[in-house]
Formats: C-alpha cells, structure tokens, sequence
C-alpha cells in the first residue's frame, strides 16, 4: 500500500517513491486503461502518460492517491476514444456505437451496478490469467498480485530477467486479447 510518507518522498522527488508508486498500480491502472480502450498497448501508453503527468506535477500529490490515479487514467481514456473519433471519420454504426459506450463508461459515475460490472470485469481477468500456460502463469501472477521485481521473479524461478520480460509481455498479450473477445461480446450484448 502506498502511505503518506511514500506521497511526501514524492513530493519531494525521491524518485524510488515514484517508482514504489508505479509499480504498486501499473498493472491495475492498465487493466483500467483497457476496460476502456480496448487495445493494450494504447492502455500501457495511457498510464505511462498517466505517470509521467504524476511525476511532472509531484508537488500537488496527495492522499488518497488511488481515486485520483484511476480519474487521471479514465480522462486520458476518453481523450483517446475522442481523438479516435474525429481522425477515423467516418466510422461504421458498430464502430460509432462502441466508441459510444466507451465514452458512456469512462464518464459514469459510480453506482452499484458499475461495481458489479467491475467485480465481473475482475473476475474475466482472474480466468484469463488462470488459462496462461503454467509457467507464464506462475510469473504473471508474482507479477500482478505479489508486485515482485523482474529480479525477484528471475531468483525465484531460476531465469533471467529478460525471459521474466518476455513472459509478462506474452501474458499481456493474451490476457488483453481475451479481454477484447469479453468486450466484442459485450457489446454484442448492446447490440442485440
């Protein structure tokens, strides 16, 4: 968990603070980016633009800090479905009408039924990860939920820091390709 003293040190541009604040929410902010954008990859280039903001406006951060992170990333999303929008005119109904309810998800205020939607939503990524194959699993999961370094997880299985990389992207990769399917079938769902 990050403490108030963890925000202090940032405050005051102890850079290993910063980097205990990005690693405790990288992974959660991605999976928040990508509830939204769909696309992995533009969910990782949101938070790291998410973090970078953080850090450039360090003196201005405080407690609690995971409501605010989760805000800064949901706005970053909507600017993206936005922009999406005006440079892929024109787009088709399916294509109009899921940009829609992205933006729709983005800027809905919390209530019961969006926090069931999240427990679902957690729930299809805890199954996603539970399909990885064994050892990508394994390191996945010290990556996700034990927040361990690429060295920690290298010590631990007795490999290198780079295979540690490469299996963590091969699990993004999968997991964010499942959740595209949970999404094309949801909004099928909308759809139909």
């Amino acid at each position: 968990m990050i403490d108030e003293e963890v925000i202090r040190r940032i405050n005051g541009g102890d850079t290993n603070a910063f980097g205990e604040l990005y690693k405790a929410y990288y992974v959660y902010l991605c999976t928040v980016a990508t509830k939204y954008v769909f696309d992995p990859e533009v969910a990782q280039e949101i938070v790291n633009d998410v973090f970078l903001n953080v850090w450039h406006h360090r003196l201005t951060l405080s407690i609690p800090v995971t409501a605010y992170l989760i805000r800064a990333v949901q706005n970053r999303s909507l600017n993206h479905l936005q922009r999406k929008r005006t440079r892929e005119l024109p787009l088709s109904d399916v294509q109009e009408q899921l940009l829609t309810i992205s933006e729709q998800a983005v800027t809905a205020e919390e209530h019961p039924l969006a926090y069931l939607e999240n427990l679902e939503f957690e729930k299809y990524i805890a199954d996603a990860v539970e399909t990885l194959p064994d050892r990508c699993r394994t390191i996945f999961k010290q990556y996700l939920y034990q927040n361990r370094t690429y060295d920690e997880i290298a010590h631990l299985n007795g490999i290198t820091s780079s295979t540690v990389r490469g299996q963590i992207r091969i699990a993004l990769s999968k997991v964010g390709e499942s959740l595209r399917k949970y999404y094309i079938t949801l909004l099928w769902g909308y759809i139909l």
